[in-house]
Formats: C-alpha cells, sequence, structure tokens
C-alpha cells in the first residue's frame, strides 16, 4: 500500500487549479485536502444591527500588549445568518498580527491527534530577478539545508525522523509555503528547529551549487511531460510585461551557468533575496494542534522572537498595491467543497518530501524569454485578427509517446487579482467547469466523442495575483487542422451560448443551478471523513498573505459552509462579476495550442522554448464552418446545458439501523455499533454463497449515509492466462464499459459519484460509491446498458473505445522514468501482469478488429467468477438483491473460482537484469528500479517489512539525493504483493550514467542498513518497543481503518486479491504488540531483503535516457555539502555491480513467446531464460500461508525461549477468539515456502472461505 500512495503522489499533473483556494479547500483539486466533519465554526455574533455588521471577535491583538488592535472582520448579518457558521465547542481559533508584523493564526482542537503549522513567505517566482530564474524556488531548497546555529545540511531529516514529523513546501508565484507535521508533544521543538533554518538559514557556495542540481533534477523530470510544456509555453506567450512569462523552476543554465557567465555571486544573490523577502512583516504562521489556545501563543510567542530580521520587505505581496476590495454589498463568501471530478494537474503545489515529490513545487513555472533573433512573440501576435473565418495557432513537436493534445485557453493579466477574489469567495470559476466537463446527451464532451474528434477533456483554471488563464485540455482523435479547427468551432460555439445566457435578463437556470451546486457541497462536507492537517494549514498561511485585512478568509477552512437547509442564491453584485468575467472568454480571445507530428515548415514565425529544448511555431488555421458544422452549432447553442446539471442532489440521507442477523461475530461490539465507530474488528460479513459468487457485507455502522460497491469478475483461467493479446482486448473492453457508464450517469456524475471499471492480472474490476439515496438507481443503469453478450457494443463504440485504447496506452509522457521500470520489473513476477509497453507492442503489431472484439465478449468476458464486496447504508437483503441483478446482466455463465484466473507469483529462478532505451520520448533521464523479493511472509513479517520501508526512506533520500546528489527522486519502501514483500529501490537522473545509479543504490541501501543497525543496537527495548509503535500496523499506528474510505481501500483491496483473511490487519496489529520487542530481528530481517540468498530473488530495471546530438556538456561540477560520505569510485562500482548483478540473467523489456500460429500468445517473463522447461507455472497461495505466525519468527522477534512462545501463541490465540466469524487456519510453526517452490504450481485453492480460525491459534 505504501508504494501504491508513493506512485500516486510521484504522478505527473497539471498544475493545482487555483492555489488560493485556501479558503474553499476544493477536495477534487488538491488531492485529498479535507476538513474533519466534527469541526464547525461557531461564530460570536455582535448586536450592531443598526450597521448590519456582525463582528467575530478573534481577540485581535498585538501579540506583545503594546497596544490592543481591535480589528473585528466585518462580516454582514445577513451573510451569517444564510450561512449558518458554527464553531464547534472544540475549536477555538485565535488571530492576530504581532509587532514585528507577522500574519498569525493559532487554531485550537482538542481532538487532534497531531500537531501542524505552516510558514508563509509572500514571494515567489513572480520576484525572481529577470537574469536569476528559479531564485525564490533555490531559496526554498536552501532553508531545509540547515540553520546557523544547526549547519548540518541533513540534520533537520534526522531530527523530524526522529521526532517523527513530516515536512514539505512549494514555490508559486506570489508564495513560498513551508508546512510541517509534529507529534503535539514535540511541536515547540520542532518548530523552534525549522524557524531558525527560516530565518538563519546556511546560504554559502556548496550549498547553493547542491541544490540547483536538485532544481535542475526536478525540471529534468518535467520536461517530458508535453501538457505541462504547453500549459507553461501558454503562459509564457503573455504580454511582455507580465510575471507570469518567468522561468520559475529554474535549472543549471539559469541558475548557474548564465551566474557565471555574468559575474553574478549566487550566494551574495540568495542573501539579498533572503533579506527583501523572508522578513515578519512579509510572512504569516498558522499553528494548529490539540494543545490550548494559551500554549499555543506561548509557543508563537518564542517563534516570534526569533524572527531576527524585522525589517520591512523590499519585494514580495506585502509590496502589491491591493486596488481590489471584496464588495461590501455582497459579502456572501462559500467555503463549499468543488465536487468536479478531479482534476489533473502538472504543476505541484506540493508533496511527500522524502518521496521526490515536489520537495519544492515548481509553481506556476513559465519559460524565460529566449535568446532567438525571433523573440518577438507578444500576446498581440498570435490573436486572431479574424476570428471568424481563421485562427493563429502554436505548434509544439509531438514526438512519439503522446496524444495529439490540443489546448484552448483564455487569459487575464488586469483583472487577475478580482478574478481570484471571487474565485475565493464563492468559486465562480466552477461555473465554468461544470459547463463544459458536462458529460450528457447533449454536452460538448459528448459531441466531440460523436464526431470523433477528441477522446476527453478537462477544464483547467491558474490565479495568481498579476495573470489568470482558463482552458480546456483535449486529447484529439488526431493531430490534423481539420480536427482541431472542429475543436475549435465547437468550443466556441459553446462559449457563445454561455455568454448569452449568463448575459440574459433572466437568472432563473444559473440560480437554480448553484443552489443544487450549494447543497451538493455542503453534503460533501458533512460527510467527508478524511482531513489533511499540513494541507489546512498550509492554504490558510497563504490566505493570510493573499489577503492579509481578511483573514476570515484563512479562518474558512475550519467553517462549516453554507447548511443545507438554507436557500443559496447568487447576490446581483456577483452576477454582475460572473457577467464581467465571462468578457475574458469571448471566442475572439480564444488562443490555441497543439501538438503536432510536425511543425509548420511554411511558417516565418519559429521559435524556440528554451527550458523545454523544444521548437513552436505559429501559423492560422480556418475556422470556416461547413453547412453540417453550422447546423451542429446552431444545436448546440440552442440547448440550455446548465439546466440539466447537479439535478442528482440526494434527498434521503438518513442511515439505517443495523441489522446484526448475518453478522453473529458484531454481537460483541454493540456498544462500537451504536456509536458507529469503525474498526478493524467490524470485517465485512459473508451473506451470500453459491457458485460463482460470493458477496461480504458490511452494514450502515458508519456515519456516512454513502454505499460502496466492489465488484471483481475473474475470467477463465483456461482463457487468460499468459495470454497478452486477451489482456490488450480486455483493456479495450474496459475502455469501452467506462464510456458507456460516463453516459449513462451523467446526471450523477457531480453528486457524489465515483464509478470505474479497471482490468488488470485477468479480473475485471468494477467500483461504485454514491450517496444511499442514488445507490439503486445507479445499480439498476448499469444493469440494463453496461455491455454484455445480451447487449452488444455497435461498431462506432468500438472504434471509439479503440482510439481511447490506443491513446491512453501509447501515451508515455504522463510518466516519468522510474514509474516506467517499475512498471516493468513487476511484470517480471507478478502473473498475469503486463506492462504498457508490452501491451503497445502487441498493439501495435497486430490490430484488434470489431468480430475479434466480439467473440471475446461471447466467449469470454461473458463468462466468469464474482467476489463483491458492499459496504454501507445499505441492508443485506437488498445488498443481495442489486448485486445479483448485476452480475446476471454481466455474465451469462458463472464459474467456479477453481476455474477462474488465480493471483500468483511467477517461478523467479534466478536474479533478473533488463537494460533497455528510455522509451518516453525527450526523455534523458536514466532510471534504475530494483525490486528484492522474499519468500512467503507471517503475520511478523508483514508488521516488520512495512516498518522497513519507512526506517529505510528518509535516510536512503539523504544519501542518494543530498550527500552523492544522484537524482531528483531517490527513495526506498516496502511493497506487499501476496505473498511476497518487496524492498523497492529507485532512482532517476538526467546527470548520472545509468551504471552509477545501479552502484549507487545499490551502495546507498547497504550503507543505510549498516546505519540501521548500528541505531538498532545502540537503543533499549523500551526505546525500540516506543519507536515501532508509530510504523507499520501496530495499534499505535496512523493506518487504521477509522474511516469509510480507509474501510473500503483496505477490505476492497482484500477481496480484488482474493485474500479473505478478513482478520489479519487485527491479528498483525496485536502480533507486533505482543511479539516484537526485540530490536535483531529488523537487523534480520532487513538482511534477509538486501543480501543475497537462496530464497531472496532481484529485478533489477534499467533505462537509458534519450541523450540529444547536440547536448554538449557544462561546467557545473557538484560538490557534496555534508562531507560526512562519498559514493563509490568507479573501481569500486565495477566490483559491487559485478557482485550485485554479475550472475543476472539479462532480459529484453518487452518479451513475448511465440506460439506456432506466429501470434503473440504466451508470455515468456520470469522464465524467459533457456534453462527453464516450465515456461508459464507460477504460484498460487492460500490466505491461510497470511495469517499465521510462525514460531520461529514469534521467538526471534521476542527474544523468548520455545516454551515461553508457545504460551504466548496459546495466550494470543484465545484473546484473537472472539474474532472468528466462521473462518479456518491454523499458527503455522516455521512453514516454508519460496518463490521458485514448483511443487505448488498452478495449485488451486478450494472454493471455500480462506480465513482465520483464531480458537485455533
Amino acid at each position: 500500500g505504501k508504494l501504491k500512495s508513493i506512485e500516486r503522489n510521484l504522478e505527473m499533473h497539471i498544475k493545482k487549479v487555483n492555489p488560493w483556494f485556501a479558503v474553499i479547500l476544493c477536495i477534487s483539486l488538491l488531492n485529498g485536502i479535507s476538513i474533519w466533519d466534527r469541526i464547525q465554526l461557531n461564530l460570536d455574533r455582535g448586536d450592531d444591527t443598526g450597521a448590519s455588521i456582525s463582528y467575530l471577535q478573534l481577540e485581535i491583538q498585538n501579540q506583545n500588549g503594546a497596544k490592543n488592535i481591535f480589528n473585528p472582520l466585518r462580516i454582514k448579518n445577513n451573510q451569517l445568518n444564510s450561512l449558518d457558521q458554527q464553531f464547534s465547542s472544540q475549536v477555538k481559533p485565535k488571530a492576530y498580527t504581532t509587532s514585528k508584523g507577522l500574519k498569525t493564526l493559532l487554531v485550537s482542537d482538542n481532538t487532534m491527534l497531531e500537531s501542524a503549522f505552516s510558514f508563509g513567505i509572500g514571494c515567489g517566482y513572480y520576484q525572481d530577478p529577470d537574469n536569476l530564474a528559479g531564485l525564490a524556488h533555490l531559496m526554498e531548497h536552501v532553508v531545509f539545508l540547515g540553520s546557523q546555529e544547526n549547519p548540518n545540511p541533513v540534520g533537520w531529516d534526522e531530527f523530524l525522523l526522529k521526532k517523527g514529523g513530516a515536512a514539505n513546501a512549494y514555490t508559486s508565484a506570489d508564495t513560498t509555503i513551508f508546512y510541517v507535521l509534529s507529534p503535539p508533544r514535540e511541536l515547540e521543538s520542532v518548530m523552534s528547529y525549522f524557524t531558525k533554518m527560516l530565518v538563519n538559514p546556511v546560504i554559502d557556495e556548496r550549498s547553493s551549487v547542491s541544490e540547483i542540481d536538485a532544481v535542475n533534477q526536478e525540471h529534468e523530470k518535467n520536461i517530458p511531460n508535453k501538457v505541462r510544456a504547453m500549459i507553461e509555453l501558454a503562459m509564457y506567450l503573455a504580454p511582455e510585461e507580465c510575471p507570469a512569462r518567468k522561468f520559475g523552476t529554474g535549472n543549471k543554465e539559469t541558475l548557474y551557468i548564465n551566474s557565471k557567465k555574468n559575474n553574478i555571486n549566487l550566494k551574495d544573490a540568495l542573501k539579498e533575496y533572503h533579506t527583501n523577502c523572508y522578513t515578519s512583516d512579509n510572512a504569516s504562521i498558522v499553528i494548529m494542534g490539540p494543545q490550548s489556545n494559551e500554549e499555543l501563543v506561548k509557543i508563537a510567542d518564542k517563534i516570534d522572537g526569533l524572527f531576527t530580521n524585522s525589517g520591512k520587505a523590499t519585494k514580495g505581496i506585502s509590496k502589491i498595491t491591493n486596488t481590489v476590495t471584496s464588495r461590501s454589498d455582497s459579502r456572501t463568501f462559500k467555503n463549499q467543497h468543488s465536487l468536479a471530478p478531479g482534476i489533473l494537474s502538472i504543476f505541484e503545489s506540493s508533496g511527500n518530501r522524502k518521496s521526490n515529490i515536489g520537495i519544492s513545487s515548481t509553481g506556476r513555472i513559465t519559460s524565460r524569454q529566449t535568446e532567438s533573433k525571433n523573440k518577438e512573440t507578444n500576446q498581440d501576435s498570435i490573436k486572431s485578427k479574424s476570428p471568424n473565418t481563421e485562427i493563429e495557432v502554436v505548434r509544439m513537436p509531438r514526438g512519439s509517446s503522446s496524444p495529439p493534445f490540443v489546448i484552448i485557453y483564455w487569459d487575464s493579466v488586469s483583472d487577475s487579482l478580482s478574478i481570484l477574489r471571487e474565485n475565493a469567495e464563492w468559486q465562480m470559476l466552477k461555473l465554468i467547469q461544470y459547463f463544459f466537463e458536462d458529460q450528457s446527451q447533449n454536452s460538448i464532451a459528448t459531441e466531440l466523442q460523436k464526431r470523433k474528434l477528441a477522446t476527453a477533456l478537462e477544464y483547467f483554471d491558474n490565479t495568481s495575483t498579476q495573470y489568470s488563464v482558463y482552458g480546456l485540455l483535449f486529447t484529439a482523435t488526431d493531430d490534423s487542422d481539420q480536427t482541431t479547427s472542429e475543436i475549435a468551432k465547437l468550443t466556441s460555439a459553446y462559449m457563445e451560448s454561455l455568454i448569452e445566457q449568463i448575459n440574459s435578463k433572466d437568472d432563473k437556470w444559473i440560480q437554480s443551478f448553484y443552489k443544487n451546486y450549494t447543497n451538493m457541497a455542503n453534503i460533501k462536507y458533512e460527510y467527508d471523513e478524511e482531513r489533511d492537517t499540513a494541507g489546512i494549514a498550509s492554504q490558510a498561511a497563504e490566505s493570510l498573505l493573499i489577503f492579509p485585512d481578511e483573514p476570515e478568509m484563512a479562518l474558512s477552512a475550519f467553517v462549516k459552509p453554507v447548511s443545507m437547509n438554507k436557500d443559496s442564491e447568487l447576490s446581483n453584485g456577483q452576477i454582475t462579476a460572473l457577467k464581467e468575467f465571462v468578457k475574458h472568454l469571448e471566442p475572439s480571445k480564444m488562443k490555441i495550442i497543439k501538438l503536432s507530428d510536425s511543425l509548420n515548415s511554411s511558417s516565418e514565425h519559429n521559435f524556440r522554448f528554451e527550458p523545454y529544448k523544444t521548437e513552436y511555431s505559429i501559423s492560422k488555421i480556418s475556422l470556416e464552418n461547413s453547412e453540417n458544422t453550422s447546423k451542429t452549432i446552431e444545436a448546440l447553442k440552442s440547448t440550455n446545458k446548465i439546466g440539466e446539471l447537479l439535478t442528482c442532489v440526494p434527498g434521503d440521507l438518513s442511515i439505517i439501523s443495523f441489522s446484526e442477523d448475518k453478522c453473529p461475530g458484531y454481537k460483541s461490539f454493540e456498544k462500537e455499533i451504536q456509536e458507529r465507530k469503525i474498526g478493524n474488528e467490524l470485517q465485512p460479513c459473508p451473506i451470500l454463497e453459491e457458485e460463482g459468487l460470493r458477496i461480504f457485507w458490511k452494514g450502515p455502522i458508519h456515519t456516512v449515509p454513502t454505499i460502496n460497491l466492489t465488484l471483481v469478475q475473474r475470467l477463465p483461467n483456461k482463457d487468460v492466462s499468459n495470454n497478452v493479446r486477451v489482456s490488450l482486448i480486455a483493456n479495450l473492453h474496459a475502455q469501452l464499459q467506462n464510456s458507456k457508464m460516463d453516459y449513462i450517469l451523467s446526471s450523477f456524475k457531480l453528486c457524489g459519484l465515483e464509478a470505474d471499471i479497471s482490468y488488470s492480472r485477468g479480473r475485471f474490476v468494477i467500483n461504485v460509491q454514491s450517496y444511499s439515496s442514488n445507490f439503486e438507481d445507479i445499480i439498476e443503469k448499469l444493469s440494463n446498458y453496461l455491455v454484455s453478450e445480451s447487449r452488444l457494443p455497435t461498431k462506432t463504440e468500438f472504434e471509439t473505445a479503440l482510439t481511447n485504447l490506443k491513446s491512453e496506452i501509447l501515451n508515455l509522457s504522463d510518466l516519468m522514468a522510474y514509474d516506467v521500470a517499475t512498471d516493468v520489473a513487476q511484470s517480471v513476477y507478478l502473473s498475469n501482469y503486463y506492462s504498457r509497453l508490452q501491451l503497445r507492442e502487441s498493439l501495435q503489431k497486430t490490430e484488434i478488429t470489431f468480430d475479434e472484439y466480439i467473440e471475446k465478449i461471447k466467449d469470454i468476458f461473458s463468462v466468469g467468477y464474482f467476489d463483491a464486496l458492499i459496504v454501507g447504508n445499505i441492508g443485506y437483503e437488498k445488498s443481495i438483491k442489486l448485486v445479483s441483478r448485476m452480475v446476471g446482466s454481466l455474465v451469462t455463465k458463472k464459474i467456479p473460482y477453481s476455474n477462474a484466473i488465480h493471483d500468483g507469483i511467477l517461478n523467479v529462478s534466478g536474479d533478473i537484469h533488463i537494460k533497455a532505451n528510455n522509451p518516453i520520448s525527450s526523455d534523458k533521464n536514466n532510471a534504475v528500479v530494483a525490486h528484492f523479493l522474499t519468500p512467503p511472509v507471517d503475520l511478523i513479517d508483514v508488521s516488520i517489512y512495512s516498518s522497513i520501508g519507512e526506517i529505510l526512506n528518509s535516510p536512503f533520500y539523504d544519501t542518494l539525493r543530498t550527500e552523492w546528489q544522484d537524482g531528483y527522486v531517490a527513495f526506498a519502501t516496502t511493497k506487499y504483493e501476496t505473498p511476497i514483500i518487496s524492498l523497492i529501490g529507485a532512482v532517476q537522473s538526467a546527470e548520472k550514467l545509468s551504471e552509477t545509479l545501479v552502484c549507487h543504490m545499490f551502495s546507498a541501501l547497504k550503507k543505510v542498513s549498516k546505519d540501521v543497525e548500528e541505531d538498532l543496537k545502540e537503543i533499549s527495548k523500551s526505546e525500540f518497543e516506543d519507536k515501532i509503535r508509530w510504523f507499520g500496523l501496530s495499534k499505535y499506528s496512523s493506518q487504521k481503518l477509522d474511516s469509510f474510505t480507509k474501510y473500503i481501500e483496505h477490505f476492497g483491496k482484500l477481496v480484488v486479491s482474493h485474500e479473505l483473511c478478513f482478520e489479519k490487519n487485527k491479528l498483525i496489529e496485536n502480533a507486533t504488540q505482543a511479539f516484537i520487542s526485540e530490536p535483531n530481528i529488523y537487523i534480520e530481517k532487513l538482511n534477509k531483503l538486501i543480501k543475497p540468498s537462496s530464497s531472496r530473488r532481484l529485478v533489477i530495471v534499467e533505462l537509458i535516457g534519450n541523450k540529444s546530438p547536440d547536448n554538449k556538456e557544462d561546467d557545473l561540477k557538484l560538490v557534496s555539502i555534508a562531507n560526512r560520505d562519498i559514493p563509490p569510485t568507479n573501481e569500486e562500482c565495477k566490483e559491487i555491480l559485478n557482485s550485485e548483478i554479475g550472475k543476472a540473467t539479462m532480459m529484453d523489456a518487452i518479451s513475448f513467446k511465440l506460439g506456432s500460429s506466429g501470434s503473440s500468445n504466451g508470455k515468456l517473463r520470469a522464465s524467459r531464460n533457456n534453462t527453464s522447461k516450465e515456461e508459464n507455472s507460477y504460484v498460487v497461495y492460500d490466505s491461510d500461508i497470511q495469517c499465521n505466525i510462525s514460531e520461529e519468527n514469534a521467538s526471534f522477534a521476542s527474544g523468548k525461549d520455545s516454551k515461553e512462545v508457545k504460551t504466548m501463541l496459546n495466550v494470543f490465540g484465545k484473546r484473537m477468539s472472539s474474532m472468528k466469524f466462521s473462518s479456518e487456519s491454523k499458527i503455522n510453526g516455521n512453514k516454508e515456502n519460496s518463490i521458485g517452490n514448483k511443487q505448488n504450481s498452478n495449485s488451486i485453492t478450494k472454493n471455500k472461505r480462506s480465513s482465520c480460525d483464531h480458537s485455533k491459534l
């Protein structure tokens, strides 16, 4: 699960849309940022009714007591009444400005389990000097390298690891934000350490140079992402005077080479920037935690005292003239959650520092002006003079790994701050987003697909204080000018329709839509269980800087939005603001950037976009309408699209009563059920078991009126096993089913529905989640319309799905090199798993025909074995009815589990080394990923190995990234793939040779392992036990099933992999506490992972970057800033490589076994060496193997002798016997199995529930 989380964090996305949404905390745009549902802000309303103003009493005062400042937040009484905002009794906010000008917000919440703080600095890349692009970003990096008092460059990471905290930062256009999580008891010490780095960082030549390499690596990983490059080019084409043109990330050329050429002292430049920007009057701080406000004030006092640089800022947001004020007549701020589907974000604004994502964000990165003789590329040069007949288009090279993307966008300079404020107050831009992303029958998305112009579109926007951009990203079906022209014409028609409706006298349709939107946003907020304290703190800190005179903007992060029973309408002022805004979206102001296989050779306007090492040209395309196009556009204009949206707002949200009839084991937990407390003990209950179908259910013991269905269809083993062609067509089938699902469920999409169908490893997985009042209608629609043998698709639907599949599989530009390497590595040892490269190879070799697809639907996809998990606000009888209905609609024949495909591990007979060229076009990065595979594990192993991943990652990162400066990506983690644990090490760099990266990765793992071993030998048992509480799956760790979402993720994964030992998580938790008390167990297990042995296997994938022919080496020589350790020499590396992979079998990244017919049917993967006779054999393990504790492990982990261990096991078993639900297992003493155990090859488990009978433990 940890690797999956890291992989999600490491994905490349479109820039976080409108990062100033501190005040609205848009969940879908902030990748999980949320607020705990129990927090409601309680406003203390004043009695100043004569002025119709309510004062929010927040003790806004001078912190040092020099004078009392009372500056109440001026909010309309009628607004407060309509919003019905309430502080809960637990939440105590306190906002003030210190005598040094530090804008401070303290939030005491005694229900919090962790503390968090965030510093905001009112300077971003807009404040970069023209001759030092990326300086703000570099300064953000340098802050983490220590302080004058604590100059150790890796000291902060080591300190934070020991304290149990986490930290990150991001640089945006206007601000630089740092945020830290900390255990409450360590808050003061962690804040003190960090503040000293922030105020007095170590700025010297060595630290500056080392972090330039990190910045450069960060940019190098972004270059292959075409969407990112397109959006940055759009911003670069802003007016000449606009700061959005700046190249915010920076790289070696802008920060090092140019500074040397221009005799700029980088150290002095950093010091000057820090002096001008990192001042108390240009900073904000937000502190949250369970401490009282009195305690937080004392901490804040000490932090304020550390700001020795209390001079006035000469740069930054505090110097921007705020010419825009909020409308005094219509202050209707709303803190709704965003309801729109998740938007891609290529601009990371935050991320896990230890996962190497957004260690510092690139922010709104734009390019510096090129030195080309044709550098005149101002905004006017690309405006269409005749918008009705032709428009100018900017073209970029497409490359071999990107679909034909098209971006249509609009921008604004003069009104940007006004738009930012309106959007912050009432999410104005959401109206535009909903209008475009609607997928109902008459929407632009549907029309584009009908006409085979585009397979997908996504809205994006980015708003800063001085520049805003809004647009649509289309995945076009081809890169022809005709297709681009048709897309532009439809977009233009839609904009004309929108502008016409907004400017009409009747605003009923807007008000109706906004009322539904408000109600839906409140429902989402009310029942959202997840929260991200770091995200809340950082967004609040940002808002304090952007809106310094309106602290309620920052406070809104803790405010419950508009009550569901209150009408919410847009005010006249808001309607006026919307009408002003859409003037920026007129078709005549539309701009286009597209990817093309070649630039227009006839164009006289060719330019170079230097940061992305790419050319671009400007030429014109015709927008003249044909007769058919004109009719289509007129039809579109006459249709009211917005009126069709959000008609699905759920009505009945009451939680039904829970029946224990099917869950006798729940009787022991009546109190938990009554209080609706979710715990590991309350596992899903089996409510139906018949031939080909098993249903597990957990009823309404949650606090959310939601239902989730995970339905797994396993295809016949005889048809699917080791057949890449079937896997490819099954992916096509999933594409088509998703398109059908999007269409038939479009009316529910914005009302809490999450639904998708995926295919992997021989199984289709259908996930459906919605509010309970909509769930039955949704299942009924799916049962009536999804493709099956009785409802075959049309040829047009097939062709559209095939186009989508090709776009998805052929597009590698959204991946990083290490992603590709990881995908290839997993294909080596996971049964029936095919990498994207292998699927791409099969797709390019032989085209899929319509007849072939129909044949597979009838013969294979309409047959299967099903596991279902249904959880939430639904009874078991209805659950059986709905699941059975859906299963019956999908297949004509159910098969027993024994005949279905099983998950397994391929017989890896030895270490495997795969070396290949990086398939991502224009990507210079080398990448190395190593998977160290263990034999099957027991409960203690799972706990220990999961902890090892957390323990290794930070020092592994510090060694490769900070000390040896190998690359921006460097991480070590563990991943659980039943029945093995893989330790995964990864490093990616455009600067170091791949062989060097391989050597360094092995060396770093050994070095870190040795350091960990030394630490564990010195630690006392009590210290050790206290430390492991916060790792892995112990009862103290944060990995709890304490929310509906976490519960679904955990048990859904078990059902998908057919691991039906549901008690495992609770067993691991208790086994950790009962047995693990001996530090040496970690040393032994760590060595077992890393050191070669007869049972361990290594799969290593090495990708070689694409160096351009004209690539020239520069004179940047990096030095180690730590001076504590140096990487291996070339001679030492030769010895290391020979020792670690000298005997590994070399294989190709793409290998298929050609059958007698010459088609690519069998897959020669882990058995690709010539010595194996069982090329396609793999091992399948019963769940029992994972639900055991071996006596040997228990003895080693506890330090007890055999007799004591047996007694402990007996006690442990009796303690767990209350968890028995009708399950079966046993403690397995010293039961061993290995990855290559051929005795179990192709073993089949019986069609029964393989779970744990703890009375036998």
